[in-house]
Formats: C-alpha cells, structure tokens, sequence
C-alpha cells in the first residue's frame, strides 16, 4: 500500500490537513473591502439554542433547537486608529458599527482545496483603544463578535465524504 497517496476511509494524510498560516480575512465598512493584514486571531461558529422537550412515557430529556446565535473572536496587532474611529459616531450618539467578514482558507499542500465564508451583520463587543504593558511586547487587541448571517461562498471539494 502506498502511504503517500490519502484514500479517503482508510487514513488521512498528514499533508491533507490545512495549516491556519494560509488564512486570510477581510472585512467590508461602508462599501470598502480591507484586507486585516494584523489580524493573528480569527474564530467564528453558530451557536443553537435549544429547549427540553419532556414527554410522557419517556425518561429521556429531549432537545428541539429553537434558535441560531452567530459568535466569534477577532484579534490582531493594533497598527491603526481605524477601530476608534467607526466606534466614535455610536458613543457620539450616532449609529453603530455594522460590517461584513469574508475569510478564506487555502494551504496548497492539502488536497482539501479552498473555503470561503461570508458574514453579515458582524457587530463588535469590545473595541480596542490601548494596550500597554511594561515588557518587551507589542499592542495587541481582541474582542468578540455577534453575527446575524453566514454564506458558505465556497465549500472545500478535496474531500466530499
């Protein structure tokens, strides 16, 4: 048996799994696409919210999803003031923040091939303004993030199990 080639249902081949090196997120505000060059943490999934159901003549408690909630995190260098500033008409009494998140994930090496996902509705939790610390560090940030909808713009097809 040759173990360089991956068949799927026997092994997966080290090689095919996907490195989150070959990441890249963008963001949309008002139109314009900009590329999170200081992005170093990225993390999205959909949450269901679900209700017991118990019944009688069952001892098992069941579960019907009722709901979806879209979370994540967001974290990189902070190289800019541009977070600050699309804060800034919210606090002023204007309206907040809304924007798109579109990721992509393609490492050449694997046979899985390239994902791409959008999501709508992105707002902040927290936005950052500072981070300083007294050692040999750099400024930092991350905050969490609701989303209200998703695309799957391209699905991997490497493997179609």
């Amino acid at each position: 048996m040759d173990e360089t080639v991956s068949t799927v249902g026997s092994f997966l081949n080290g090689r095919d799994t996907i490195s989150t090196k070959d990441a890249k997120v963008y963001v949309t505000i008002k139109g314009k696409v900009i590329p999170l060059i200081e992005c170093n943490e990225f993390s999205a999934k959909l949450e269901k919210n679900k209700e017991d159901v118990q019944t009688l003549g069952s001892r098992w408690k069941h579960k019907k999803v009722t709901s979806v909630e879209g979370t994540g995190s967001l974290g990189g260098y902070l190289i800019s003031s541009n977070w600050t500033k699309y804060a800034l008409p919210y606090v002023q009494g204007g309206k907040d923040l809304y924007f798109e998140v579109t990721f992509t994930i393609n490492d050449p090496t694997s046979q899985a091939g390239t994902q791409t996902i959008h999501l709508g509705e992105v707002n902040l939790d927290e936005v950052p303004l500072a981070d300083f610390k007294a050692d040999d560090g750099v400024m930092q940030w991350k905050s969490d993030f609701t989303f209200e909808q998703v695309n799957l713009v391209t699905p991997f097809t490497g493997f179609d199990l």
